[in-house]
């Protein structure tokens, strides 16, 4: 007992911050080095009192509540308050923490109270955000730079596949740097736009949106990987589906990220379903397969941006794993939900979109409108490549 003690009250010595325990007879038994040098309060003495008397005078009610519930319910407690270290100091803005220490019986016997600057956590909130942020803007510079590269590295691998004569090695390679490329693309694309998104800094371009047609326009961006793996996709349109309020870009990445998902885990000439309904106050979108399915485990995780997991042979992996995480943020930011149902693995996968539906519409937008930031036309022109080549434009 002594020794732990002993080792309690070094380790309380070393801190910058206030530690003190108070006996259950209400006095003060132990002060640790930053208490004994600010304060007058010594050890034996009455401490609620001595101690409400350095309090300034408005926060002393609060305290002294805050105090006595804790002391009569024995249970932890924080409260915020400013006191005085001496007559001419001036207050100081403190947080507060008392925890009961029980013994063997569960009696409550002292408490252990701490007690450090608000300014200084304070501070160390603005120095984490401003490091935040300076991640953000260089995250968001690198994404900008790595894009330049891109079109005029996609110009020269078509001039060498024109003046390539009929060379089949260099056909092949022309292929294969066009699909690559388009992939370094796509990562760098749901790279920059998950940190807008994360950072609350995505722009909404909102109207009234026909989500058939968004759905439709997302079935077609993703035909082209469809076809070449002989995939069977089926929408089925329930009655009146309705419009939505929303960016056309963004819900339209929301379903090519899903349908691109569906696509990978699912094997050559699989099934792939789109259903959508109108709720009263919803439109639910489905997006079904025949693949790979989600281990029950990973269910919780699949929206997890990075987190990538083994579903059997015959399916793609690349990526980084954030294409589903793009698609839940982007449907949060319209106010809708998305989840993943599975019955485990090799049994399909289900992803449920729900996003609220516009009551009285005006006229819908069924064209690709939406704000959102404007694309370059190298990127416009890199996707058409990359789906020319077989590949998705979306993880």
């Amino acid at each position: 007992m002594y020794a732990s003690e002993t080792c309690f009250h070094w380790l309380a010595d070393s801190l910058a911050q206030l530690v003190w325990t108070v006996d259950a007879s209400g006095r003060l038994s132990y002060g640790n080095a930053a208490w004994r040098a600010r304060t007058t309060i010594g050890a034996g003495s009455g401490f609620a009192d001595r101690y409400l008397a350095t309090l300034h005078p408005q926060d002393r009610p609060l305290w002294k509540q805050t105090w006595e519930q804790a002391v009569a319910s024995g249970e932890p407690y924080a409260v915020e308050r400013r006191i005085r270290f001496g007559e001419e100091s001036d207050y100081v803005q403190q947080v507060e923490w008392g925890r009961p220490i029980r013994d063997d019986f569960g009696r409550t016997g002292e408490w252990l109270v701490i007690a450090t600057d608000a300014d200084e956590n304070q501070r160390l909130v603005a120095q984490l955000q401003r490091s935040l942020e300076r991640k953000e803007q260089w995250l968001t510079s690198i994404a900008h730079e790595m894009r330049h590269p891109f079109a005029p590295i996609l110009g020269a691998v078509q001039v060498m596949g024109r003046n390539g004569a009929e060379s089949l090695e260099i056909d092949q390679a022309c292929a294969t740097l066009t699909r690559q490329v388009a992939r370094l693309l796509r990562l760098v694309d749901d790279l920059f736009d998950l940190a807008e998104v994360e950072d609350a800094r995505a722009f909404l371009g909102r109207a009234t949106l026909d989500l058939e047609a968004v759905i439709s326009g997302a079935i077609d961006t993703i035909r082209p990987v469809l076809s070449a793996r002989g995939h069977r996709i089926e929408f089925k349109r329930g009655t009146g589906i309705g419009v939505v309020d929303g960016d056309w870009r963004c819900l339209n990445r929301v379903f090519v990220n899903l349908l691109t998902n569906a696509a990978r885990y699912t094997g050559d000439g699989g099934r792939i379903c789109v259903s959508a309904e109108r709720e009263p106050d919803w439109v639910t979108v489905k997006v079904s397969d025949s693949g790979a399915g989600i281990p029950r485990g990973m269910l919780p995780r699949v929206f997890d941006a990075y987190v990538q997991f083994e579903r059997g042979s015959g399916v793609a992996h690349d990526g980084p794993g954030m294409g589903l995480a793009l698609a839940r943020y982007l449907v949060e930011l319209h106010g809708g939900t998305v989840s993943a149902q599975s019955d485990g693995a090799g049994r399909g996968s289900e992803f449920v979109v729900r996003l609220p539906a516009v009551r009285a519409p005006e006229q819908p937008v069924a064209s690709r409108t939406g704000g959102g930031r404007v694309i370059a036309a190298a990127r416009l022109g890199l996707k058409k490549a990359a789906n020319a080549a077989g590949t998705c434009g979306h993880e």
